[in-house]
C-alpha cells in the first residue's frame, strides 16, 4: 500500500528473512515468483498490473549485519529480501509463503541494495 505524505507517495516494503536452511534447500520465494511470472508471459488469461520489486542487501555492506541484529529475536537469518506490496500480493496469489519480519517505508530500505526482481506483475484476469 502506498501512503501519501505531502505530495510524495511512499511505497511500503515487507522485510522477508531467509535462514541457512531456506537457502540451502532452495526455498527461495523470489526465484519461485520469477518462474511463475515467466510462465505467465505466454498465457492470455493474465493482465499487467503493478510493478514488482524485490531488493536485497549487498553482501559487502554492513546493512545485512544491522538487519541480522535488528531481527535476531525472530530467528537466525542469512539473507534479507525487501518485497514491495505488489510482490507480496503476487506471492499470496501464487501460494508462495513469505516469512515477513517487518514492514518498512521505502526511505528505510538499505541505501546500498541490489535489485533481485523488477518486472510487471502478471495478475489473473477477473472473471
Amino acid at each position: 500500500m502506498r501512503e501519501t505524505v505531502g505530495a510524495q507517495r511512499i511505497e511500503m516494503f515487507s522485510v522477508v528473512g531467509l535462514t541457512l536452511d531456506d537457502v540451502s534447500s532452495g526455498s527461495l520465494p523470489h526465484v519461485h515468483l520469477v518462474k511463475t511470472l515467466d510462465s505467465r508471459l505466454t498465457k492470455s488469461n493474465f493482465r499487467y498490473a503493478e510493478r514488482i520489486l524485490v531488493y536485497t542487501t549487498i553482501e559487502t555492506d554492513t546493512q545485512g549485519l544491522v538487519a541480522r541484529t535488528k531481527y535476531r529475536q525472530q530467528g537466525q537469518f542469512l539473507v534479507f529480501l525487501y518485497f514491495n506490496d505488489a510482490a507480496v500480493e503476487a506471492c499470496k496469489e501464487i501460494g508462495i509463503p513469505l516469512r515477513i519480519l517487518d514492514r518498512i517505508d521505502e526511505c528505510d530500505l538499505p541505501s546500498r541494495r541490489a535489485t533481485v526482481v523488477e518486472r510487471p506483475y502478471l495478475a489473473p484476469v477477473s472473471k
